[in-house]
């Protein structure tokens, strides 16, 4: 398998990781352990692949290294172990118990917690750092990505980092997709700028990370004027 299908797999694999019960019904549910079921057995594989492309973007994107992260639906750990990697105090999170067993051996520098992302709530303003997440929003509805992406600003005092499609991938990409889900066409076809701002945020940087990958760095939108 070359690197383009195998990406497919890892970012079908980061979407489902943080699907909370408020976003799916018992039918998408079940597909979720099914898919979980069938990639399962290469995890080892897909960590191989997309681990360099997480360290080029953030070495790219060289954010500060003493703020904090909290890496949300963070499935086995990946993206939260580049950020520790670099330095960061670091913390991931899901509600998959069995993905955050291989996490918590993979990156012992990692704080893990097992979490539903509906439980974000309980967490206080500007808590972390930067919020971040991989490939996780194209798995779920609008309705579910705004609630995340309004939480996710809430709890950051400096950055949300989104890792996601960006753009159309391949035959491979949507079969796997499909597989994995009903959202995929919709979240593609939604305005990435449009959502963000509609949960407070604005785009600072962003840039492909492979033929379909994109990555989205992310600040609050600046208070408005008050006219005297």
């Amino acid at each position: 398998m070359g690197w383009k299908y195998s990406a497919c797999l890892i970012f079908s694999v980061k979407g489902m990781a943080g699907i909370s019960s408020r976003s799916s019904n018992p039918d998408e549910r079940s597909r979720t352990r099914r898919f979980f079921n069938l990639v399962s057995v290469i995890y080892p594989f897909i960590e191989r692949n997309l681990t360099p492309a997480y360290r080029t973007a953030l070495e790219k994107l060289d954010l500060t290294t003493g703020l904090s992260v909290m890496d949300l639906a963070t499935g086995t750990g990946i993206l939260a172990g580049v950020f520790a990697e670099r330095g960061h105090p670091t913390t991931g999170m899901d509600f998959a118990a069995n993905l955050l067993d291989r996490a918590r051996r993979k990156f012992p520098a990692v704080t893990f917690r097992e979490m539903d992302l509906v439980e974000l709530d309980g967490i206080r303003d500007r808590s972390f750092g930067i919020i971040s997440m991989g490939y996780f929003l194209h798995g779920v509805d609008a309705e579910f990505r705004k609630e995340v992406l309004t939480e996710a600003a809430r709890i950051a005092s400096d950055y949300v980092v989104v890792f996601d499609y960006g753009r159309p991938g391949n035959f491979v990409v949507r079969f796997i997709e499909w597989v994995e889900g009903p959202h995929y066409p919709a979240y593609l076809a939604a305005s990435r700028e449009a959502e963000f701002r509609e949960a407070g945020l604005e785009i600072v940087e962003d840039f492909p990370t492979s033929d379909f990958g994109q990555v989205w760095v992310c600040r609050h939108l600046p208070a408005p004027s008050v006219c005297q």
